[in-house]
């Protein structure tokens, strides 16, 4: 005949307090740390989904912005690729002034006497031509016009006239190049400008709402590194012996030593199809009763779950592990470790997930317990 549950309930807190009287003062105000913390890291999440679309739509503006300022970026690297080669050229120009300047010193004097014995002799009209072209070919035509190119006396003031023409037409294209260099430079300063506008636009886009988002991940950090340190402490401070509540008429003892958060049944608008046991991440989780492993794996919500087939039709299933201690087909006994206490799964926070199951369809496992 089976006792009824508040008997056994009774009974199993009391074997509890009696064996458990030393560890209750020290694990008792961690316990009640843990979760604290997990309320606050509950508040930190929501909070973290409230603000996630903004964090999300800046992050997505931050991305966009770079995409521009790698178009910039670009642009401006064009821009001083042919600043740099107007930038040669115009030093090319230059020389070739400088060039024709010296060999203009060199003919000048002999030109000079030319032009005066011309002048003398009334020839001004081949003066005017030399002095009066705007380009080589038209300088060259009006000579040949006029018969001077090959005459020997007018050979130092026709080269004289041919460099001095060179002279101004390279000034000129040299004015050219320095006002292409001048247009070149100033888009170059208004790109780096908007470059460095779009880089400044970017980085106070999303510098708020992630000092917000960094604060609370790391706030969260904290909180969850506090509940390893409050884990680890329970841990070193239990007894690593497995309290004994005896077995039951069914044969099946208890999994996990600690007290049952969440009964079988209706919860959240569905059915709970089996019992929350307390526990901390570590905690060791041992067979209910012995049988052959057949399934040891993560299993959807479950998380990481063992499930054991007794025979007759009976199996029991243990979630959202930590960590195996089985493996898919071995044979496990009465009390042997099958893994570790964790949140894996669908889990809100620490604890094991317990089930009986009967040809499948899952029980009340409360009945099948001492």
């Amino acid at each position: 005949m089976q006792r009824h549950p508040i008997s056994r309930v009774v009974v199993a807190a009391t074997v509890l307090a009696t064996l458990l009287i030393p560890l209750v003062g020290s694990t008792a105000g961690p316990g009640d740390d843990i979760e604290e913390n997990n309320a606050a890291i509950e508040a930190i999440q929501d909070r973290l989904d409230q603000i996630s679309p903004e964090y999300n739509s800046r992050k997505d503006k931050l991305q966009n912005l770079q995409k521009e300022i790698t178009q910039y970026s670009l642009l401006a690297h064009e821009l001083r690729l042919k600043v740099s080669k107007v930038k040669t050229e115009v030093s090319e120009i230059t020389a070739q002034i400088k060039a024709r300047q010296i060999q203009i010193d060199e003919v000048h004097d002999r030109a000079m006497e030319q032009a005066v014995v011309l002048y003398k002799s009334g020839s001004t009209q081949i003066l005017e031509t030399l002095f009066s072209s705007t380009s080589l070919s038209e300088l060259d035509t009006k000579a040949a016009m006029l018969s001077i190119a090959s005459e020997e006396n007018n050979g130092a003031l026709i080269k004289f006239g041919r460099l001095k023409t060179e002279v101004v037409l390279k000034n000129e294209e040299l004015l050219a190049k320095k006002a292409v260099l001048a247009e070149d430079l100033a888009k170059q300063r208004e790109i780096l400008d908007k470059l460095a506008a779009k880089k400044l636009e970017a980085a106070e886009a999303f510098a708020k709402i992630a000092g917000k988002w960094n604060n609370l991940k790391d706030r969260e950090k904290g909180l969850e590194d506090a509940n390893d340190r409050i884990r680890a402490h329970i841990l070193a401070s239990q007894n690593p012996n497995p309290v004994d509540l005896g077995q039951s008429s069914q044969g099946f003892i208890w999994p996990l030593c600690c007290s049952v958060t969440s009964p079988y049944g209706p919860r959240w608008g569905s059915m709970h199809t089996g019992i929350d046991i307390d526990g901390v991440t570590g905690n060791p989780i041992v067979a209910s009763k012995g049988g052959t492993v057949i399934l040891a794996e993560y299993y959807s919500g479950y998380g990481n779950a063992v499930i054991i087939d007794h025979g007759g039709g009976y199996s029991t299933l243990y979630g959202h592990m930590s960590a195996f201690s089985v493996s898919n087909g071995q044979h496990v006994s009465q009390g042997q470790e099958v893994g570790k206490v964790g949140c894996t799964g669908s889990c809100t926070g620490d604890h094991l997930h317990f089930e009986v199951r009967v040809n499948g369809n899952p029980v009340d496992p409360m009945p099948y317990l001492p």
